[in-house]
């Protein structure tokens, strides 16, 4: 299968376009500032029309101008929506409702679909993380050693 790497300033308002047309559209992750649960050239995650979201849910938003991210919202106050990725532990992005543009609702990994609405376990898994942001440093970095061990494990075989 061939792969088209386009830059996220192109690529990111197509998928809205196409998600405001109606369509579902499944990319792959990209990044890594939200591991543990999506991660960077693993994980494919599927938009649809935000809709109704909640704190809890992985959104793209546009945060400034041409600038994008797909971040978990972690608090919804009247038109303010805060975002923060899992894997980050400070920085968190400052949005109005309007500026939700997509949500994620079905991760896939290994083959596997995950249903995020109807995932108790993906739901139980988030509210867990997102209640241990004080130890997430030490988490991730936890979770960083053994990703790498996994990593160098598998080029060798």
């Amino acid at each position: 299968m061939e792969t088209l790497t386009k830059d996220n300033r192109v690529f990111l308002p197509e998928v809205v376009r196409l998600v405001r047309e109606g369509h579902r559209v499944k990319i792959v992750a990209k990044g890594y500032s939200m591991r543990p649960f999506v991660e960077d050239g693993r994980d494919m995650l599927v938009f649809d029309a935000p809709g109704a979201f909640a704190v809890g849910d992985v959104v793209l938003a546009e945060y400034a101008e041409g600038s994008y991210v797909c971040h978990r919202i972690v608090r919804m106050e009247g038109e303010v929506v805060t975002l923060r990725g899992d894997g980050n532990v400070r920085g968190v992005e400052i949005v109005r409702r309007t500026d939700v543009l997509a949500k994620v609702v079905q991760i896939e990994r290994k083959g596997k679909l995950y249903d995020l609405a109807s995932s108790r376990c993906w739901r139980w898994y988030s509210t867990v993380w997102c209640s241990l942001l004080p130890i997430r440093r030490y988490l991730l970095a936890v979770y960083r050693h053994l990703w790498l061990k996994v990593e160098r494990w598998s080029l060798r075989r």
